[in-house]
């Protein structure tokens, strides 16, 4: 469960920061935001996974 705590983190802060930048007039509704976000979110939610995963597995080398 820890290895998904960094990661969804992020990808909060990204939603939370993509809320409150500025949009064009008439693209300025909440929703619309959260859905644009997403473009950004999801990579980054993926990209700190996968480094939380190999960080975490480098400590534990069986050989």
């Amino acid at each position: 469960m820890k290895r998904w705590l960094i990661p969804f983190i992020a990808y909060l802060l990204v939603c939370i920061i993509v809320v409150y930048l500025p949009a064009s007039e008439g693209h300025d509704v909440l929703a619309w935001k959260l859905f644009v976000g997403q473009a950004y979110a999801i990579p980054i939610l993926i990209i700190t996974a996968l480094i939380t995963y190999f960080f975490s597995n480098k400590g534990t080398d069986d050989s």
